[in-house]
């Protein structure tokens, strides 16, 4: 036959759920610190990437007087182009900030075509 609990058992499983409880707080907190440290860094991340393309577009192709479209660029800046489009969108970058990026990414390009392309925004 089982006992009553004593007064040390009640105290003791007391104790260790308010323990418990603290840890459980703990990782939530750490958790939310992670979360947020994670977001940051895939920001930075996302800036890098665009400064690195838009210095390998500038080696390809420097920054012209006029502003052509994106079919008078090189190849391969206006694959940068497209590839930047897509990451800043499926990172949830608006289109007017995705636009403004493209043009210091890309100086000269026609960042609006360059988003109608990837399907960022509708045809006009």
């Amino acid at each position: 036959m089982n006992s009553p609990p004593s007064a040390d058992s009640d105290q003791s499983l007391s104790e260790a759920l308010a323990r418990l409880e603290e840890v459980e707080r703990g990782l939530e907190r750490l958790a939310a610190t992670v979360r947020a440290q994670t977001a940051e860094l895939q920001g930075e991340l996302g800036e890098v990437r665009l400064s690195v393309i838009a210095l390998h577009s500038h080696a390809v192709s420097p920054p012209l007087a006029e502003a052509p479209v994106v079919d008078d660029l090189a190849e391969e800046s206006a694959e940068g182009a497209r590839l930047v489009a897509l990451d800043l969108i499926g990172r949830g970058i608006s289109l007017d900030d995705s636009k403004e990026r493209l043009r210091e990414a890309f100086p000269g390009i026609d960042a609006e075509r360059v988003l109608r392309e990837v399907g960022a925004t509708p045809a006009s």
